[in-house]
């Protein structure tokens, strides 16, 4: 009984690690670069973003805006670089979202002291 049960949840999970899809996109102006990381299951999408200053006065920047557009978009107002001229963000969907593909544009604007760069992202 035990080993039925051992390859039901064996297989299970190796189902369940056959359905996942990892892709990403980059990109960068002349003051930013960007990564967009996509993580999806059958129902589920994790977003991770990555957006890093280029310069080297990273206390010069002030607040960042940013928006992320692509197929529900994302972005924010106010934020602070990190010690290392980088903004994290993340954010999931759940079954009833519309997903990402590859084949999704994403494009990035960036707005901070006053200046404003648009650039988009493309599949690695």
């Amino acid at each position: 009984m035990l080993k039925k049960i051992l390859f039901l949840v064996g297989t299970i999970l190796l189902l369940a690690a056959c359905s996942t899809k990892d892709f990403s996109f980059s990109g960068e102006s002349d003051h930013w670069q960007a990564d967009l990381t996509v993580n999806q299951s059958s129902d589920f999408e994790k977003q991770d973003f990555v957006l890093k200053y280029k310069g080297d006065d990273i206390d010069s920047v002030g607040k960042v805006a940013y928006d992320v557009e692509e197929i529900g978009g994302f972005g924010r107002t106010g934020e602070i670089l990190e010690e290392n001229g980088v903004i994290r963000d993340s954010s999931g969907s759940g079954p009833t979202n519309a997903k990402m593909s590859e084949d999704t544009e994403v494009e990035v604007t960036v707005k901070w002291d006053g200046q404003k760069e648009t650039f988009t992202l493309a599949k690695d």
